[in-house]
């Protein structure tokens, strides 16, 4: 009875509820069939692990992980690490605030290490400008950055070669491939006859040069273009700014960053000397007289040049909490020459120590300190005369490298008692066998250099910034840039000819000690109201430059060998000569700017700086420097629609720049000369005289530059596109010259305000970056046109400037490029005589000196480089081009005064003979000027070089962490390996430290090509 009533209890309610039998067992199955299908799904999802990073390695905590296309998803923990279940077909959408996005498709995946790029758009970034920062949306100057990732990698010593190629508008020309040679450095062209090099600042700090400073140790290069941006630098800003900003610690763990690289270098060009047959061939068609084959026929390029290492090493220790951040580093770096190997040597030692504290919510205190200590060895270079390359490219091939056993020539010598050279094996060099005068061997002339340049230089700056109210930040910050250098060397006895021997040896030491201290205080204040932002700044500075130098001499040494080479270590007082000198400069300066914006969409700045500095005249040591500026982001109207274009600004800027670069000073100042001047009394008897050393002006102005740009900046597909054009025209007014008159006034001239010179041309450069999918690119170009020329010579008057083998080659003259080429000018070759056709310029019907005209120009018309990166994976490539096109290289390396000295093949090759009339070059000849200073010794120096084609691997975490690495990556590469040009000398690169003598190639020290390997990790 029990059952049965519980029974009908159940079906009555089934039927109350109007649930048939049959729909119950439909419902059943229904759910045995979703329990089914949901176990099958369970089973196929896995659990996905890993981590993520930014590119430096560091964890990222709060990371969102989600399944694309629905809400299931987890956030990283504070190690950056994740986990969560997904299926194959499941994508992964990886997103945090500041970093780019990723999606990645889990496949057969279970373990997933991503690594975030910190990439907004280009506009939202912050570029460091005089005396502050700025957003870049809301610049209106022409400011270009290279940031410091983009130097990491390049196997460079100083950080201004690493620039080569990487913005537009900026020339970079290495002065020699020597170990730590320099760099001539022009923003938008030369500017002057003289010193055109920027100004740079470090930290906030005015640095004389930035050889000290390790690439590994730069956040960012800022290069101040145009007249607006850097006429807050006032006097020193002609040339335009590069402003350095080295690394600080960040928010968050501590981190240790170790970069290694080993490299071997070798000479890529591809010169070619005439060989022994032909050498004697070419003698005997010129007239030299005749060469005996005797089975000798040395390569002095293949000789000279050698394969040698180059390694760095660089430390780093980095982190910070929420009050105070550090970063302390130090790096090692050595490389020897192609040639010369150990005696051309650079090495240098860095280290810095960048620390900043928020001590009190309204006061932060910092500092960067940073000390190097070098030595550079060096050989001789940039010589017609002496130097070793120049010997190598003369050197006549019948000479051998050295003697087997002692040759009569050699005995009869030291029966003279002259000293001959012998390699480490003990074998004489070779004594030159036709060539005379200063052309020796190369390889024995090496072993007379003993030359050592040690520099120790501190470079640092202090501050305290004050913030006592809102928006307002006045800031105290201290500067010095100090230097102590010996160049020290000393002369051995040898003896190659009787027009090159020595028979003393003696010691030479150079010391120099230059520092400048500067004390800035400026005060600066950000308010709006409503959608008006202003932003003013104020300052002070004063400054002072000393720099005593102090030259030494004595011999001779008590013996030949680095141990003795010292002035106490001489055997007589004799030769003992000691000379100096000692500069002291000091400027004073007042500064403002005032930055306006509305609705973040119009742009107004005005700059403005007064400096007084010592080395002008009393009357007008003081001179202003105003600027003025306007922005319009366009991309902002409502009326802008253009599809595709995301933001779009235009600016235009005018300012004014001074340069006292080329000024020593005292140019109001008499001096006179009393050693040597007499003068006879009414006796007859010679008096004790004096006269003045130098004439005087009192009227010497400061040189300025004056600018206009107008540019215009666009970004399009989501910051995917970037575009940057500007246009320039340049004007520097009242350039600093030595003045010239008659000879007869019997005095020096002193300095004068005697010319101007125009720059003009446009900046391009272009961009795009894809970072959507796995494979990661990014491609970017720039490209600049140039056009130089002196607009005004005071009198008319030409100032002559480069002298090769006694002529003036290069020329500083109106209306042509500053410091062109001058010879006379050809127009093929007579195929009845193989002379060539001079042409008579002033068409008096006489070739004479007269008819020498402009031959060449030394700038490039055009500038470019280009980069090509990618990612895949862990792996990632790059690809850096640079080049220049249009500049012209006259061949300087000629000794039209040494008949029997050796020619490149090229000359050989297409010669005139009386079976070749239509040839490309004259017939043999050794001295004809028509020849030897002519346009026939000038060559395109276009070229475009594979500065690096590197390619990288980051390891795995799973592999890394084993051995406690946050990150770890090897890669290799080629660095300036491939160079294509259509010129026949070492190196189209024709660099100079000498102002004048640019694009001048008297056997260039080529720069090497290097295979690479490197290593870094961080942890």
């Amino acid at each position: 009875m029990k059952k049965s009533n519980q029974k009908k209890r159940c079906v009555s309610y089934a039927h109350a509820k109007g649930i048939s039998n049959t729909h119950w067992i439909k419902t059943v199955i229904s759910f045995l069939l979703v329990l089914f299908v949901s176990t099958s799904l369970m089973a196929q999802t896995k659990e996905i692990t890993g981590s993520i990073t930014n590119l430096e390695g560091d964890p990222l905590p709060g990371v969102n992980i989600v399944i694309k296309g629905t809400t299931s998803g987890t956030v990283t923990s504070v190690d950056g690490d994740f986990s969560l279940m997904a299926a194959p077909t499941d994508i992964l959408v990886i997103s945090f605030i500041g970093y780019t996005s990723q999606e990645i498709a889990v496949g057969d995946q279970t373990s997933i290490d991503v690594k975030l790029a910190e990439e907004t758009l280009d506009v939202d970034e912050v570029v460091v400008v005089g005396y502050g920062v700025q957003k870049k949306s809301l610049t209106t100057a022409s400011i270009s950055s290279v940031k410091g990732e983009d130097l990491q990698s390049i196997p460079v010593s100083r950080a201004d070669q690493a620039m080569q190629g990487r913005t537009a508008g900026v020339s970079v020309l290495s002065t020699s491939g020597s170990p730590g040679a320099g760099a001539k450095i022009r923003i938008r062209g030369v500017n002057s006859n003289g010193d055109s090099n920027p100004l740079f600042i470090v930290d906030g700090m005015k640095a004389g040069d930035i050889n000290n400073i390790d690439p590994g140790d730069i956040e960012s290069m800022e290069v101040l273009k145009d007249a607006a941006s850097a006429a807050i630098y006032g006097t020193e800003g002609s040339n335009g700014v590069i402003i350095i900003t080295t690394k600080m610690g960040k928010l968050g763990t501590s981190k240790v960053s170790y970069d290694f690289q080993y490299a071997m270098q070798s000479s890529r060009s591809n010169t070619e000397l005439m060989n022994a047959e032909q050498y004697a061939t070419w003698m005997d068609e010129s007239g030299a007289g005749s060469v005996t084959l005797d089975g000798t026929d040395t390569d002095w390029l293949d000789e000279l040049f050698e394969t040698t290492p180059m390694q760095k090493h660089h430390l780093s220790f980095s982190g910070g909490n929420e009050k105070t951040t550090y970063m302390v580093s130090g790096s090692y770096f050595t490389q020897n020459g192609i040639v010369g190997d150990d005696k051309a040597k650079y090495e240098r030692f860095t280290s810095r120590v960048n620390l900043k504290s928020e001590v009190k919510d309204w006061l932060d205190v910092g500092t960067n300190f940073s000390y190097s200590h070098s030595n550079q060895k060096y050989i001789g270079e940039d010589d017609e005369y002496g130097s070793v390359v120049n010997a190598a490219l003369l050197m006549d091939p019948l000479t051998p490298v050295t003697y087997t056993g002692t040759p009569n020539n050699v005995l009869s010598l030291q029966d003279d008692g002259h000293t001959i050279l012998r390699d480490e094996n003990d074998n004489y060099f070779g004594l030159p066998a036709y060539v005379t005068g200063e052309i020796v061997n190369p390889l024995a002339l090496l072993e007379t250099y003993h030359n050592k340049i040690t520099e120790d230089k501190f470079l640092g700056t202090a501050f305290a910034t004050v913030k006592p109210a809102k928006g307002l930040r006045i800031t105290s910050r201290v500067g010095i840039d100090l230097a102590y250098e010996i160049d020290h060397s000393w002369t051995s006895e040898y003896y190659f000819s009787s027009e090159r021997q020595n028979s003393s040896t003696a010691v030479d030491d150079d010391v120099s000690k230059w520092y400048t201290w500067l004390w800035e205080n400026f005060a600066s204040y950000d308010f709006n109201i409503d959608e008006h932002n202003i932003s003013v700044l104020a300052g002070y500075s004063a400054e002072e430059y000393v720099a005593p130098v102090y030259n030494m001499h004595s011999g001779e040494l008590i013996a030949e060998g680095n141990q003795y080479a010292y002035q106490g270590y001489t055997t007589s007082d004799e030769l003992d000569d000691v000379d100096g000198s000692y500069t002291e400069e000091t400027m004073v300066s007042m500064f403002g700017r005032l930055s306006y914006d509305f609705k973040d969409r119009y742009m107004f700045e005005a700059s403005i700086r007064r400096d007084a500095a010592s080395v002008f005249p009393e009357d007008n040591r003081a001179a202003v420097f105003p600027a003025f500026s306007l922005g319009w982001i366009m991309s902002e109207e409502d009326f802008f629609n253009v599809p595709g274009i995301d933001y779009a600004k235009f600016r235009a800027s005018w300012g004014q720049n001074g340069s006292k670069a080329n000024l020593p000073g005292n140019e109001d100042k008499e001096f006179f000369t009393f050693s040597g001047i007499q003068y006879p009394d009414a006796d007859d008897v010679y008096q004790s005289g004096a006269e003045l050393d130098k004439l005087i002006n009192k009227d010497l102005q400061w040189e300025k530059t004056e600018q206009i740009d107008v540019g215009l900046d666009l970004r399009a597909m989501g910051g995917k596109i970037s575009l940057g054009v500007d246009y320039y025209n340049k004007v520097t007014k009242d350039l600093i010259l030595i003045a010239q008159g008659p000879f007869s006034v019997g005095n020096e001239y002193p300095y004068e305000n005697g010319g101007d010179v125009t720059n003009k041309g446009f900046d391009f450069e272009v961009g795009y970056r894809n970072h959507d999918n796995n494979f990661k690119y990014s491609i970017n170009f720039n490209l600049s046109t140039q056009d130089n020329e002196v607009t005004k010579v005071k009198d008319g008057v030409p100032r002559s400037g480069d002298n090769l083998r006694g002529y003036n080659l290069t020329w500083f003259e109106e209306d042509y490029p500053v410091w062109y080429f001058k010879g006379y000018k050809t127009d093929g070759i007579d195929a009845s005589t193989g002379e060539p056709n001079v042409v008579d310029v002033d068409g008096d019907g006489v070739i004479t000196a007269a008819d020498q005209t402009y031959i060449g120009d030394p700038h490039a018309d055009y500038l470019y480089g280009a980069t090509f990166n990618a990612q895949y994976k862990g792996f990632d490539f790059n690809l850096f081009l640079q080049g220049s096109q249009g500049n012209d290289v006259f061949m300087g390396w000629f000794r039209s005064d040494r008949v029997f000295s050796n020619k490149p093949a090229f000359m050989f090759e297409d010669r005139w003979t009386s079976t070749n009339t239509d040839a490309s070059m004259p017939a043999a000849n050794n001295t004809s000027d028509y020849i030897y200073r002519s346009d026939l010794m000038v060559a395109d120096g276009s070229y475009l070089r594979v500065k690096q084609i590197q390619l990288g691997y980051t390891l795995p975490k799973n592999v890394i962490d084993k051995v406690g690495f946050n990150t770890a990556r090897v890669f290799v590469s080629l660095d300036d390996y491939f160079t294509f040009t259509d010129y026949e000398g070492l190196d189209p690169e024709a660099g100079s430290a000498t102002d004048n003598r640019q694009g001048v190639d008297r056997g260039i020290y080529p720069i090497g090509g290097k295979v690479l390997f490197g290593l870094s990790v961080n942890f």
